[in-house]
């Protein structure tokens, strides 16, 4: 089990300049663009330039590890849709583009490994990898992750990491850019593994993305510099036993717009947000909260806990609905470097919805009147998340407080 903090209870805007992928991603096999069904099924690997290696059944290469063999800086690697069973992977070449065409390839380790680390390891900076999904990765060191990012800068589009010990593991150094991806149950159950383990990065980005069921762990861990989480969602359920949703345990510029988090009560912490509590390691410390809704329905415990040399915290418009009255921020943060606004205390009960994974519905008409904003907090908040791995435009018209503007 995680330290829990220390409770106190208290109820700068950090700019980044990020490159935010709007990528394909799919929901009950239907690709999606910007929550609308994509027809063309496009991926990273449709138009880019350099030589193709095709992969599959009758194809040049039989398997991704054939291709990964041989394949060359710039390559293009094209995997028929289906499954690949206990076939691992190192990938060295830079700036690779790998894809599944034809919908997802499907990888399962089935008891095997890359260098006892994962299911590929991606040695080469560079590379982008869409439309794969990764299945069961464990090795003897039991963080077996399904890819084990070594090469910096990495771009993960409509992939999908289940059951493993990790989904991703790494990347330090570089920048991690994760998009309209799921990652669930991973984790051995000992706290150290967790859906998504991302290390000294000088950045981390994830939009539209769908964090659940992590096991003991956390559903996302950021060393980086800097990490932005949008238009994403960070879940328990009703049975899962993730210790906190988001932990950012060395601090760093931090912002996280338009998301939705929920501890359910079987979690291995009461805290849903921490934030340096493997105290401050990063040059700029800050934390910044706009338009996201956060529901716990563990009894007590805390929304957010900081450490208290933060530099920065910023809570404006988010919706806080609880179990058992959770203080919102916890940490010894100086009054002075707190700011909040239009922030909304709730019942977790008003969200009844928001503990079902196969329809999380963060919504109601219960507490509409008192989310009215009189203006937009935030200009930049153009969409939001009706559902995991899809994003909507935002309409003209009234601003809401929380993750979604309207019923889904």
């Amino acid at each position: 089990m995680q330290t829990k903090p220390a409770a106190r209870c208290r109820t700068r805007h950090a700019s980044i300049a990020l490159l935010v992928w709007c990528a394909c991603a799919s929901v009950g096999g239907v690709a999606l663009r910007d929550g609308v069904p994509a027809a063309d099924g496009a991926t990273a690997c449709d138009g880019a330039e350099g030589r193709v290696l095709e992969v599959g059944a009758g194809k040049a290469y039989p398997a991704p590890s054939a291709a990964a063999a041989v394949a060359q800086a710039g390559d293009v690697v094209k995997i028929d849709a289906g499954d690949y069973r206990g076939d691992v992977a190192t990938w060295r070449a830079p700036n690779l583009r790998i894809c599944g065409t034809g919908g997802r390839a499907r990888l399962f380790a089935d008891g095997k490994h890359a260098q006892g680390k994962a299911i590929w390891v991606i040695a080469g900076a560079g590379a982008v990898v869409d439309s794969v999904e990764f299945h069961g990765a464990r090795v003897p060191d039991r963080n077996g992750a399904g890819i084990r990012a070594e090469g910096g800068n990495l771009t993960v589009r409509n992939c999908g990491f289940f059951d493993g010990q990790e989904g991703i593991l790494g990347g330090n150094g570089g920048e991690i850019v994760i998009d309209r991806s799921e990652f669930a149950r991973n984790g051995f159950g000992d706290g150290q593994s967790h859906n998504l383990y991302i290390g000294d990065a000088q950045r981390l980005v994830v939009t539209s993305s769908f964090f659940h069921s992590a096991r003991i762990g956390h559903n996302l861990k950021s060393r980086a510099r800097e990490t932005r989480i949008e238009n994403s969602y960070f879940m328990d359920g009703a049975s899962g036993t993730a210790s906190y949703q988001v932990d950012f345990p060395n601090g760093g510029v931090v912002y996280m717009r338009g998301n939705v988090l929920q501890k359910g009560p079987r979690a291995d912490n009461p805290t849903v947000i921490a934030y340096g509590q493997e105290f401050l390691k990063q040059p700029v410390n800050t934390l910044e909260m706009v338009h996201n809704t956060v529901v716990s329905t563990y009894r007590g415990g805390a929304f957010i806990a900081v450490h208290g040399s933060t530099q920065r915290v910023r809570l404006v418009a988010n919706l806080f609905a609880g179990t058992n009255h959770p203080l919102v921020l916890t940490g010894a943060v100086p009054d002075a470097n707190v700011s909040q606004r239009d922030n909304v205390v709730a019942d977790a009960a008003s969200l009844p919805g928001a503990t079902d994974l196969a329809r999380p519905h963060a919504w109601t008409a219960a507490l509409r009147a008192r989310l009215s904003l009189r203006s937009a907090p935030d200009a930049g908040y153009t969409h939001d998340a009706p559902q995991p791995l899809a994003r909507r435009p935002l309409t003209a018209g009234s601003r809401f407080v929380g993750a979604l503007q309207s019923s889904p």
